[in-house]
């Protein structure tokens, strides 16, 4: 899925209007929540009549992703609700911690994952299937391929943490259902532990990807600097005011839907309070315009001669 498919969707669903970021993570984590439970009867009405344990286990498997679309929509709930007396700043960071949260299950997933997979390498367990289970099983992986590419194109537009983790989340759903497909077709052809093997080195980048989302977000809580980028573009907006011969000490305080500013610029000595004044509120006008939901404080200092 390409970005125009995921632009349709936007234009279609008019995701962009209003919030555009709450309608993001609402959208992803209904459709999440609707296709999981189309999954979850599919599988468990074939798999009750095939008398397939597989698919039975597949079908809870899928009931309960549900519990991380949850906690998208939860998390995307609780941050875009406006500052109040106890978080003047906002609550953007609730989206963070969703995303830490739904970490910890892809690697408990992982776990899971590299233990099965070790204990079907040492001792293989037959498994058999029919052409119906195999095609309901593929569907479910292009099915789960579908949300991991919409959450992940979407959680990439809005830099949203808990969008990617969840994505991955769909991704691993998809990864646990193709080794299934791949035991059952190992097993026709005498390769019993063939999928053990997969399921192990599957494991690990699952695992690598949980870790990788919980430092980012770990590291985006306890404030991380600014990046040389964004730090970038502060001087020049102030630089471009004219009138200012060095900006410093530029400090950036991200609260996830709500950017706090703070610039050290330096006047001419001589400059009268009422033009430093304006020249501040000149360059705070300018930053705000260039980054959005940004607050913007400026602290003026005199020049001074190093000689």
């Amino acid at each position: 899925m390409d970005d125009k498919t995921i632009e349709k969707f936007i234009a279609l669903f008019h995701l962009d209007r209003g919030d555009r970021e709450k309608n993001y993570g609402y959208f992803e984590g209904i459709l999440s929540i609707v296709v999981n439970i189309i999954l979850f009867l599919i599988k468990f009405i074939f798999g009750t009549l095939l008398n397939s344990v597989s698919l039975l286990a597949d079908a809870v498997h899928s009931l309960s992703d549900l519990v991380t679309s949850v906690l998208v929509i939860f998390g995307f709930r609780i941050s875009t609700k406006p500052p109040d007396v106890e978080h003047p700043f906002g609550h953007g960071r609730a989206e963070r911690i969703v995303s830490i949260v739904i970490s910890c299950m892809l690697i408990v997933v992982g776990f899971e994952f590299f233990l099965n997979g070790f204990h079907r390498f040492q001792q293989p367990i037959p498994i058999r299937s029919n052409l119906l289970i195999i095609i309901l099983l593929i569907l479910s992986i292009f099915l789960k391929e579908f949300l991991f590419r919409v959450a992940y194109n979407l959680g990439t537009k809005i830099e949203s943490a808990s969008l990617k983790a969840d994505a991955w989340h769909h991704r691993t759903d998809a990864i646990s259902t193709i080794l299934v497909v791949i035991g059952f077709i190992a097993f026709r052809y005498g390769l019993f532990g063939l999928d053990g093997f997969f399921g192990m080195a599957v494991s690990v980048l699952i695992v690598y990807t949980g870790i990788s989302i919980i430092r980012e977000s770990a590291s985006f809580l306890l404030g991380e600097a600014p990046s040389s980028a964004l730090e970038k573009k502060i001087r020049e907006c102030a630089l471009n005011c004219g009138g200012i011969s060095d900006v410093h000490h530029i400090h950036v305080h991200d609260y996830g839907r709500k950017i706090e500013i703070t610039v050290h610029m330096r006047l001419r000595g001589d400059t009268h309070l009422e033009d430093a004044h304006q020249k501040a509120s000149e360059v705070e006008r300018a930053i705000k315009k260039e980054i959005r939901d940004s607050e913007v404080t400026i602290h003026v200092e005199p020049e001074y001669d190093e000689t």
